[in-house]
């Protein structure tokens, strides 16, 4: 009997039939479409009462993100359209009704045609790509032809970059093979990072040349899911790599919470054609009861919900300790800076947007269900970045200004937030920092999707200078849009005694109001003897991913 996973079928990487999904759900969304029709209906008879507005606002605001997810783009966007027009803080006079009715007879036309499947999502035969990046074509090559035999797909490319560029257009699960020899250390690094912080949840294996630990404990620490010592044979290759992927696909569940009942149903066919159990809830008021029946692996929470909203929901939970620990994923209809602040504020772990983008979806979920068992058996590794996780960091911390107390040095902690929020900014910016530091310091993640570094021997003015000159440097570097970062610093013993409340401290300073365009006044590392008095300080620059 073999012991090879099954990567094919239902219970594996197969197919979603969409369009019996679409036929099962219909019934439901014509009634959608009923309410908002019957409000407009009552506008345009001047009889339409605030309570009718809001329930057909909330049914539009439903049909636009399930009729994306079904692939009606044109459909979603009237129903937004019905969503903006019928919302209640806006005054809705008979003759903008009539507009609206347009909408909804354009919105019927478009749902009477059958579905189709927006881009992205699973179709027949796909599965997960194993891309192998490898500058010895013939070892590269031997790779997927071992693959092709146990019936997983595989690629192979010489260069990390075209790497890249094979990643961005995939629309299926990628697990990434990487020769450690294929690029500079910090390149491999940085492409490890990028890949642990990748929107889809990207997995990658590591050949290293050197039985040592160091090369192993760098490729762990950028995110490497397993590490590989050369010469091994193609067979055990891709062996590792379906035992990576079986690991995966072990049973889970999925706790979905969501006031549309036809989104829940697409989310169940998505998760569960791909292994997952999904328990549904579209009453948020019976969460605690279902938690606790249920003790999911990962709660999807819908942002926006009637009676009480995601984000107090999201708050209360990470208020238990029970449930500290829990993955928590935002769905969410807006990509609002605003809107992505506030749901990382509230302790969510990743946030997707609707409409659902399918294999990209489930992607996100499989990995972050992965990334929390494995911080589970690494507990002093924060998997999004390579760095020490918050308890490693604090642990580290303490213990160095306890040295700097004791031999009356300074020390400045500073707290560095990226807006938006990205795990691949975080990721690359975290091994600039480590690169950056010197054995006396402490670099780890902070709460909130932040990093946290511990400058001992250095003034306030000190540690935004060297900062600064990471920030700058990093900034030169690449090109797209860069985020911004906010770095609050808090000095000791003048801001506080320990970690916990120079912690405080930095975060007040990281959210106040930053200047824009710092420039660091020097970019080498003085340590200082004996420093002037600081405060809290913030300051603000961009930096390039």
């Amino acid at each position: 009997m073999s012991d090879k996973p099954d990567l094919s079928g239902r219970q594996g990487w197969g197919a979603i039939d969409i369009l019996a999904v679409w036929e099962a759900s219909r019934g439901v969304l014509n009634d959608q479409v009923d309410i908002i029709e019957r409000a407009v209906v009552a506008c345009i008879e001047g009889r339409l009462g605030l309570e009718r507005k809001r329930e057909a606002c909330r049914e539009a605001h439903k049909l636009a993100g399930s009729l994306g997810s079904f692939g009606f783009r044109d459909a979603s966007r009237l129903a937004r359209d019905l969503e903006m027009g019928l919302a209640p803080s806006d005054l809705l006079d008979p003759s903008r009704a009539l507009d609206l009715s347009s909408l909804v007879v354009a919105l019927r036309m478009e749902i009477a045609q059958p579905p189709t499947a927006p881009t992205g999502f699973p179709a027949d035969g796909d599965g997960p790509t194993l891309l192998v990046v490898d500058v010895d074509a013939g070892q590269a090559r031997r790779v997927v032809e071992a693959a092709a035999g146990q019936g997983l797909r595989a690629v192979a490319m010489a260069t990390l970059g075209a790497a890249r560029e094979l990643i961005a257009t995939a629309a299926s699960a990628v697990v990434v093979l990487v020769d450690a020899s294929v690029g500079s250390e910090e390149d491999v690094a940085v492409f490890l990072a990028e890949m642990a912080g990748h929107d889809a949840g990207i997995a990658t294996v590591v050949l290293v040349d050197h039985p040592g630990m160091s090369e192993r404990v760098r490729a762990a620490r950028a995110g490497a899911r397993a590490v590989l010592l050369k010469p091994v044979p193609p067979d055990d290759v891709v062996q590792a790599v379906c035992r990576l992927l079986a690991r995966e696909q072990a049973s889970c569940t999925v706790l979905a919470v969501d006031d549309d009942p036809t989104f829940l149903v697409l989310i169940s066919e998505l998760l569960g054609a791909r292994g997952l159990a999904v328990t549904s809830l579209d009453d948020p008021g019976r969460l605690w009861a279902v938690l606790e029946s249920v003790r999911p692996d990962l709660l999807l929470l819908d942002n926006d919900m009637p009676g009480v909203d995601g984000i107090s929901l999201c708050r209360a939970i990470r208020s238990d300790q029970r449930w500290a620990r829990l993955p928590i994923v935002f769905l969410s209809g807006s990509e609002s800076p605003e809107a992505v602040r506030e749901m990382f504020t509230a302790g969510a772990d990743d946030f997707v947007s609707k409409p659902l983008s399918g294999a990209g979806f489930v992607s996100r979920i499989v990995s972050r269900i992965e990334r929390s068992r494995v911080q589970g058996e690494r507990p002093d590794v924060d998997l999004a970045t390579g760095l020490p996780s918050a308890v490693a960091f604090v642990r580290d911390a303490s213990r160095l200004l306890g040295l700097a107390r004791q031999d009356a040095r300074p020390a400045v902690l500073a707290v560095v937030e990226l807006d938006p929020p990205s795990e691949a900014a975080l990721a690359a910016f975290g091994h600039r920092l480590r690169q950056a530091s010197q054995a006396e310091d402490a670099v780890g993640a902070w709460s909130g999707g932040r990093l946290a570094v511990l400058l001992y021997g250095m003034t306030a003015p000190e540690a935004q200078a060297c900062l600064g000159s990471v920030l700058h440097a990093a900034r030169a570097e690449g090109g797209g849009r860069p985020p911004r970062a906010s770095v609050g610093l808090a000095a000791c013993p003048e801001d506080g005694p320990d970690v916990r409340v120079l912690g405080v401290a930095a975060e007040s300073a990281s959210g106040g109001r930053a200047e824009r365009g710092a420039t660091p006044s020097s970019t080498t590392r003085p340590r200082a003897r004996a420093g002037p008095r600081s405060s809290t300080c913030c300051w603000s620059t961009t930096t390039r991913r």
